[in-house]
């Protein structure tokens, strides 16, 4: 039924989405707020080189490339909620850390959604 690979994969995630959320605090915007403004050159290339590299994973092989960019889109529209841009952009390790932080802990969750929005269309 799942691969070995996928087997892993599932508990890294699974232990990983564990362990931010005992270590991490993620303070965002209350729902329904603006996300922070970043500029259009950075969104661009954010979500090229996001599809880029995911479409390099099996795990993303199901999707259409449109399907994987939406994907990165979702994980830079919980990046923009969470952290204003001069905090995105920081050389600071600590900033940097909450960045892959949310990135990681969001992917999943983009990556279901997607799967979601496919199972629905296909009925």
């Amino acid at each position: 039924m799942f691969s070995r690979k996928e087997i892993m994969l599932g508990i890294v995630i699974t232990f990983a989405g564990i362990m931010l959320s005992w270590t991490l605090r993620l303070e965002a915007h209350p729902d329904g707020s603006k996300p922070y403004w970043y500029p259009s050159s950075y969104i661009y290339g954010f979500v090229q080189g996001c599809w880029q590299n995911l479409a390099q994973s099996d795990e993303f092989r199901e999707f259409w490339p449109d399907e994987t960019k939406m994907v990165c889109g979702c994980v830079l529209d919980a990046i923009r909620h969470s952290m204003p841009w001069k905090e995105a952009e920081s050389k600071d390790p600590i900033f940097q850390a909450k960045f892959h932080d949310i990135a990681a802990g969001t992917l999943p969750v983009c990556t279901l959604e997607m799967q979601t929005i496919k199972k629905e269309a296909s009925q």
